[in-house]
């Protein structure tokens, strides 16, 4: 199947490593513009910038807290400026941290919902703006299998999620038929974040899957890029989880 990404204007949160590093490169290896959106390294998000323009496309960075509404409006000014208009969003930005409710400070909640939820709203609120002009674009959620099962001691992570699959279907309803909003919900993915968690949890999770291992971040890219091409133009408010078997639906 050919994807047909060549010229696309492609916007991922939380692009600087991990999965999003993963779809940033693999959206560039396709011929797509990429633009970088980061919180921490600025010299990562360089380097994704480079090996972006190694595909030959434009790649860009922006530094932006996901969570400060003011800060998703300038980047995406900064790219209407640099990229030109955005043709596909993808909501990636997030983080995940243990602690049981009896443990949990208000802050600790409040930055979950705050990166996640309002995440995705403020920078869908932008892209559906000017994907409303155009009559046309994509979003894609980068929801959790979590989402869906719920896990202990991650109960502000696993509500946050679940409140992204519940965002994906109701904003598929609110703009179609133009724009079309999907998620893809992974199961535990190798990336810095779930090392730091140890590697007794690693081996622990991989034994609960039907599969024996955790996906690579690049096997998420593959479902990323699917929804973001032609070939998915009959789903909308769909949630794909590539996830090893973990969550079986249907």
């Amino acid at each position: 199947m050919e994807l047909k990404l060549e010229g696309k204007n492609v916007l991922i949160t939380g692009a600087s490593q991990g999965i999003g590093k993963a779809i940033a490169l693999a959206f560039a290896e396709y011929g797509a513009n990429i633009l970088i959106n980061y919180i921490g390294s600025d010299q990562k998000a360089e380097l994704v910038c480079h090996q972006a323009e190694a595909y030959g496309v434009k790649a860009v960075k922006f530094h932006a807290d996901v969570s400060d509404s003011s800060q998703v409006k300038n980047m995406f000014s900064y790219m209407d400026n640099h990229l030109g208009a955005i043709d596909v969003l993808v909501n990636n930005a997030g983080f995940a941290e243990a602690s049981f409710i009896t443990d949990m400070t208000d802050d600790q909640w409040d930055n979950m919902i705050k990166v996640h939820l309002y995440g995705n709203f403020y920078n869908a609120r932008e892209a559906v703006k000017r994907m409303k002009a155009k009559k046309r674009g994509k979003i894609i959620n980068i929801s959790s299998d979590i989402g869906s099962l719920g896990c202990e001691a991650f109960i502000h992570y696993s509500a946050a999620k679940g409140g992204i699959n519940a965002f994906t279907k109701a904003l598929a309803r609110e703009v179609a038929p133009e724009i079309l909003v999907n998620a893809v919900a992974p199961s535990g993915t190798h990336t810095d974040i779930l090392q730091a968690f140890g590697e007794n949890y690693v081996e622990e999770e991989s034994a609960k899957y039907p599969l024996k291992r955790l996906a690579q971040p690049e096997e998420i890219a593959k479902s990323v890029l699917f929804l973001a091409s032609e070939n998915a133009n009959f789903y909308t408010g769909q949630i794909l989880s590539p996830n090893g078997g973990v969550v079986m639906n249907g």
